[in-house]
């Protein structure tokens, strides 16, 4: 009997151990992403930027505040003094057209493979929604991803404070693609906004550097 009892305690541990190997190294592997700061200063207008690099890939680690001299953007509710923590919110045709040289509007994808670096194995909402406490200011991933909020084609701005949209250069025909954080009712990051939007919206802008 005190045989058998041993050999059973031996094959729980046994269990305990490889769960335990299983879980831990993925949640290691989650976490397991490297970065590396910077800055980056605009020729065109002097304006400097904190960026961080994920895996092999340099990111504005602010939103973008450069004033063109054509296109469409605004300071959000039209005051000023927004510009210099939000940036501006930018239509579409804009946002393809401001990046400064060797940087450009990312792409839906080049987003969700940032995302898969920082854990989000599939695309799932289950997935995206974990990435929001890395992503947010302060957040492990450096990023700090803001929630600047929105202007509407009726010219309204709204969600302050509760959602951070970033233009993509993907388009369907009318329709182009926004990818970003939006906050639930407890304030928390909760839910990715992965959606298309007219495109005389205005929205965040976020650069990427162009690779070698």
């Amino acid at each position: 009997m005190k045989k058998r009892n041993s050999i059973i305690a031996i094959s729980i541990v046994i269990i305990g151990i490889l769960l335990y190997i299983t879980f831990g190294r993925t949640e290691s592997t989650i976490d397991n992403f490297e970065t590396e700061t910077g800055s980056f200063t605009d020729p065109r207008d002097g304006n400097i930027y904190k960026t961080i690099k994920i895996a092999d890939q340099w990111i504005m680690a602010e939103n973008l505040a450069y004033k063109p001299d054509t296109g469409n953007f605004w300071a959000y509710d039209d005051i000023d003094s927004n510009i210099a923590i939000y940036g501006y919110l930018y239509d579409w045709e804009t946002a393809m057209n401001i990046a400064p040289e060797g940087w450009h509007l990312p792409s839906r994808q080049e987003w969700l493979d940032i995302y898969k670096v920082l854990g989000a194995k599939r695309k799932t909402r289950k997935y995206l929604q974990m990435l929001g406490p890395k992503l947010v200011e302060g957040g492990s991933s450096g990023f700090d991803m803001l929630f600047g909020g929105r202007r509407t084609g009726q010219g309204d701005y709204r969600d302050l404070g509760d959602i951070g949209r970033f233009w993509t250069s993907d388009n369907s025909s009318i329709e182009k693609a926004v990818t970003g954080l939006g906050r639930g009712g407890s304030k928390a990051p909760s839910a990715f906004n992965n959606a298309y939007q007219r495109p005389y919206y205005g929205y965040s802008v976020r650069l990427f550097k162009n690779k070698e």
